[in-house]
């Protein structure tokens, strides 16, 4: 990719970052990078690795660039003279507004914007007063682009590349590049939180000196499914480790330095919106980051979890008032610990790490360690699932307890054994255009159910996107266009004839769907053209498995 431009240029990396796009070839990512990476002076560097990685700004920086849909339509719209209507035609086009913008900006020239005039235009973005000075500061960035780098950009601030690129062959490519053993490269990222600090670490030979810096998002550990008690034993090494799956939302815990924070599995900060867990957290030693759940539990009896519909109430709130405070107390339920006394302990075997969670003098309600036991066989397991569910958790999680803690992976090391509950006749009445590589299929069903046994009015419940093969999505594309009775945009109302089978995890009241209730994490089971409308499921079966 060598051709004597500057490589410090926003060109210069989009250019990179499109020929990683056309091709499939892990190698050959690789070495686009590899060729690429060592051409740039330090700065650039740290930005070009963050930037290829997905993100703006380091994991441990909060700021977000705070920029929309609505702000990038309207720059787009002064910038290139094009109706708004007319872009949202073209955008369900592409599912992605950076490749729209590379669209309508096709015959404008690359300018000589740097790396480091970006990082400046994103802090700007983020320290700006209101959405009018972000506005004007995109508007004024995106006049002075071409199309490849408006491309690119765009695709930077909407959070997502979409080049078949992860942060994980970042850090292989500086491996390579800087002659680096993987597994420093790695540890120091974990450590810092920043893959362009840790890019220029690894320039400069000093990975060893990465030490940990708290209240950056690690990523969280992943268990896989299997679908029996007997399956679970056969994959761990026995004896090993069993705790129950609670029905909360994941949460990881930084403590240090009279400060907490708690991480969501999207890598958000959420402590603000959990003021009595952060004041139990507060209690704790310096220099921990705490893996767990956060539920909603009985204020009567707060041994007691309520269900996920309970904690509902809590989610997307920054400030939450007393009343609902006292209403839906929250605690964080915690089943491991990623750092201790300021170190990482995730290559610690998980005996090690748990016992020393049994080594913390847990502070009370707001923060509790989750309790575990040693299973050998399938019986071992089934027995501690029943006790499990009729706590009212969702199933339970099997741990091998020689096993280190796996940041951001799914493996063998964490088993979950979690049965979804009976199915559910649908039938769909909406569809949309889905998104990346499925811009051009209609993937997303909105379904609903009968109101009554003698009623026939459709009332939604859910909406899936998972469950079909490609193959299955492409064909009920050409079904749907077929059945289409509307159309807005990506937005198909279509003929009630198409009914799923869907599964879920859970039944909740909802505000949200006509029916009353929504499903949580649905999923398509399969497509019953034996079954008539007539004969799909009523309200009266959602509320019974709601418990109502």
């Amino acid at each position: 990719m060598s051709d004597g431009s500057d490589p410090s240029t926003l060109h210069a990396w989009a250019a990179v970052a499109d020929a990683i796009r056309g091709t499939t070839r892990r190698l050959e990512k690789g070495a686009l990078l590899a060729d690429y990476l060592p051409r740039l002076d330090d700065a650039s560097l740290a930005i070009a690795a963050r930037f290829f990685s997905g993100i703006v700004f380091p994991r441990h920086d909060a700021r977000t660039t705070q920029v929309g849909g609505a702000i990038v339509f309207g720059a787009l719209a002064a910038v290139s003279g094009r109706d708004e209507a007319e872009l949202g035609e073209r955008y369900v086009a592409h599912g992605d507004l950076g490749d729209l913008a590379g669209e309508v900006l096709a015959s404008w020239p690359a300018s000589r914007t740097t790396l480091v005039a970006v990082e400046r235009f994103c802090r700007t973005l983020a320290d700006a007063g209101g959405t009018n000075a972000r506005r004007a500061a995109t508007r004024e960035m995106l006049g002075a682009l071409g199309a490849l780098e408006a491309r690119y950009l765009l695709k930077l601030l909407g959070g997502e590349l979409r080049i078949g690129l992860k942060e994980a062959q970042v850090e292989e490519a500086l491996a390579k590049t800087f002659s680096c053993p993987l597994a420093a490269v790695r540890r120091a990222n974990l450590l810092r939180g920043d893959v362009g600090e840790v890019a220029q670490l690894a320039r400069w030979g000093a990975l060893a000196r990465a030490t940990l810096a708290l209240f950056h998002p690690i990523g969280f550990m992943l268990a896989e499914p299997l679908p029996t008690a007997e399956a679970v034993a056969a994959a761990l090494p026995a004896p090993f480790a069993v705790e129950d799956k609670y029905d909360g939302i994941r949460a990881q815990a930084h403590v240090g330095d009279g400060r907490v924070v708690l991480f969501s599995r999207t890598l958000d900060a959420i402590d603000h919106g959990y003021p009595e867990v952060t004041a139990a957290l507060a209690a704790l030693s310096s220099g921990l980051v705490l893996d767990g759940e956060l539920i909603a539990y009985d204020p009567a009896a707060p041994e007691r979890a309520l269900p996920f519909s309970a904690l509902q109430r809590r989610l997307g709130r920054k400030r939450p008032h007393a009343a609902l405070l006292a209403e839906v107390p929250v605690a964080l339920v915690v089943y491991d610990v990623l750092a201790a006394e300021g170190a990482l302990v995730v290559d610690e075997p998980y005996g090690a790490r748990r016992a020393r969670l049994e080594a913390i003098a847990w502070p009370g309600v707001g923060v509790r360690l989750a309790p575990a036991t040693l299973v050998e066989d399938a019986e071992g397991v089934e027995a501690a699932f029943v006790a499990a569910r009729a706590a009212g958790n969702e199933g339970i999680i099997a741990k091998d307890p020689t096993a280190p803690y796996a940041p951001g992976r799914r493996g063998g090391a964490w088993i979950k054994l979690k049965r979804p509950l009976a199915t559910l006749d649908v039938v769909v009445v909406a569809v949309e255009r889905g998104h990346g590589r499925r811009r051009a299929v209609l993937s997303d069903y909105t379904f609903a159910v009968r109101a009554s046994e003698d009623d026939p009015t459709l009332l939604t419940v859910g909406k899936a996107y998972n469950g079909l093969t490609d193959a299955e999505i492409a064909a009920m594309t050409r079904r749907f266009e077929a059945l289409t009775l509307e159309r807005v945009g990506g937005f198909h109302r279509v003929r009630p004839e198409v009914v799923l089978e869907v599964t879920f995890d859970t039944v909740q009241p909802s505000s949200r769907h006509a029916a009353g209730y929504a499903l949580r994490f649905p999923r398509i089971v399969r497509i019953r053209d034996d079954k008539p409308v007539a004969e799909i499921d009523s309200v009266a079966r959602v509320r019974e498995l709601a418990g109502q």
